[in-house]
């Protein structure tokens, strides 16, 4: 397996050359002539094509570009194309929470040459302790807790941005066990924030309720009663306006899920038990998420014969199109190890992490993780695949004060050139 590249920098800095007397600049020239002759959607066309690195240098080329870098055309164009990236969150031991960021981009063309961009904190997010919640077309939910004051702190951001904005979390002392998630409702072209809790301390004197905050209005709406409450919610869950979830406590057999465009919870079949291990499975299912597009499950592993089974629903919302897409043999199972789906790579190797200290890749045709690992940190990790975009918070917030990190040009490219300081604790 060949090792992953580590990069100096974001973005690669120019040098500064001297202009010879009676040096000719006519091919330079004429090759801004030719750029400036192209029609502008063709531009955007190109633009969008490119990984992040490259369109935040573009952005320092011409004005031009960087006004063309926020027109919606773009911004679309660039989400359905964004590549796969995986988002890990190093969280210390000596630390509570952590805000240390990076940003992996999967090539397949080229799965030997990946490069790490350190994102770093009051440049591309708030310099604060935060939890990550989830991701939605590039946007970050991130949960700030006050550690046993009654203050909470749920912030959306944008890092390749440097923008973020704070919703406001009213009555926090009159609300127990509040859970959080962050979506998009295509129907109103609206983004939401979904809270769960509970209106009394003993949680079973009263059923679960739940709100709606919608970006841009500055209120939470009462939506009744919650089927059931928000938990053990996956980063990368969010898939057709609506978020997944497990909820051990109920809803056996089902996904729990959440609609933003009907405001409604739902639930999402699983397959049939009897087809998981032959009936025999731990922890059914243990966990949900979105891989390329599709809604997966994971049935945990067999301690009988060390087995961990992927299941793809291949049409979202049919029962019937679920399918045992990958079944991970050989798995270590001491001290009940867990695994986490994270890419299915186009050559049929699995992108896994194991137990949130490393990040392996496993070999269907092998039956083993290889043993050179794709990612090792030096402390425990979280990670999650993360699809970068440009979608500005500007657009959105309306009456939310809006909090933009990096106030120039100057001060971007100070950030990718600060990203020759990135140390990777281990990477083979």
């Amino acid at each position: 397996m060949k090792k992953l590249k580590k990069t100096a920098s974001m973005g690669s800095k120019r040098r500064r050359t001297t202009k010879q007397p009676g040096s000719s600049s006519s091919s330079t020239e004429q090759s801004e002539c030719i750029v400036a002759q192209l029609p502008q959607a063709l531009i955007i066309d190109i633009l969008s094509r490119l990984p992040i690195r490259s369109i935040l240098n573009c952005k320092s080329v011409c004005k031009t570009w960087l006004h063309l870098m926020s027109d919606p055309l773009f911004v679309g164009l660039h989400m359905e194309r964004s590549p796969a990236n995986l988002l890990i969150q190093k969280t210390p031991f000596e630390r509570i929470a952590s805000t240390e960021l990076l940003l992996v981009e999967i090539v397949e063309e080229d799965f030997s040459n990946l490069e790490i961009i350190r994102l770093f904190p009051n440049i591309n997010f708030p310099d604060t302790d935060f939890r990550l919640l989830n991701s939605c077309n590039g946007l970050l939910c991130l949960y700030e807790d006050s550690y046993g004051k009654s203050e909470i702190t749920v912030h959306v951001c944008n890092p390749v941005l440097g923008e973020y904005i704070d919703i406001p979390v009213v009555n926090t002392d009159k609300k127990f066990e509040q859970h959080f998630a962050f979506g998009f409702s295509s129907g109103s072209n609206e983004y939401k924030v979904l809270q769960t809790f509970f209106p009394d301390k003993d949680i079973t004197a009263a059923p679960c309720l739940a709100e709606i905050y919608t970006v841009g209005t500055g209120e939470w709406r009462s939506i009744g009663n919650a089927p059931f409450r928000l938990e053990n919610l996956d980063a990368n869950a969010f898939l057709h306006d609506s978020i997944h979830w497990i909820e051990y406590s109920s809803c056996e057999g089902f996904v729990s899920a959440f609609d933003f465009v009907l405001e409604q919870f739902k639930l999402v079949a699983l397959p049939p038990a009897s087809q998981i291990h032959d009936g025999v499975g731990l922890m059914y299912p243990s966990s949900v998420g979105v891989i390329k597009g599709c809604l997966f499950m994971t049935n945990g592993v067999c301690m009988e014969d060390e087995k961990f089974e992927i299941w793809v629903m291949e049409e979202y919302g049919i029962v019937e199109s679920w399918s045992k897409k990958f079944v991970l043999s050989n798995l270590e199972v001491q001290h009940s190890i867990s695994y986490q789906p994270l890419y299915f790579l186009s050559s049929g190797q699995i992108l896994l992490c194991e137990e949130n200290e490393s990040i392996g890749v496993y070999v269907p045709n092998l039956e083993r993780i290889h043993e050179d690992k794709f990612y090792e940190g030096k402390d425990s990790f979280l990670v999650t695949v993360h699809n970068p975009s440009f979608v500005s918070l500007q657009d959105i917030s309306k009456v939310e004060e809006l909090k933009v990190l990096r106030k120039s040009l100057n001060r971007t490219a100070a950030a990718i050139d600060d990203n020759q300081n990135v140390r990777v604790d281990s990477c083979p």
